[in-house]
């Protein structure tokens, strides 16, 4: 019978698959705030639209 030897991570590939886990975090939240900030953007755009349609 073989046995069968459990492969654990090495410290410098623990620390990797961190760091790419916390990269892969930040990229996910930058990109949700530029969306948002998209939306505020045209938001302001359209109530400013309308403010001045309102207003003529």
């Amino acid at each position: 019978m073989v046995s069968r030897v459990r492969k654990t991570l090495t410290v410098q590939q623990r620390a990797a698959a961190f760091e790419h886990t916390n990269k892969i975090a930040a990229d996910a939240a930058d990109e949700e705030r530029r969306l948002r900030e998209e939306k505020n953007e045209r938001l302001r755009k359209l109530r400013l639209a309308a403010a001045n349609t309102s207003s003529e």
